[in-house]
């Protein structure tokens, strides 16, 4: 493994020294969340994070 800097880059990745991303993450406040079996079925734990794929129905 090739040190540039504080990144640790696997030998072979060439680095110019651009930033190719950044993320920006909101925190998200502590509410309400579903109980195991519902949570489980809908793929959240958090409600406010359950937003359903409708599909075509969207452009209705």
């Amino acid at each position: 493994m090739e040190n540039n800097g504080n990144i640790t880059l696997p030998s072979g990745c060439e680095n110019s020294g651009e930033i190719l991303a950044m993320a920006k993450v909101p925190m998200q406040k502590w509410c309400s969340v579903y109980d195991g079996a519902t949570a489980f079925s809908r793929g959240t734990l958090f409600p406010a994070l359950d937003l359903p794929y409708i599909g075509k129905e969207a452009l209705k």
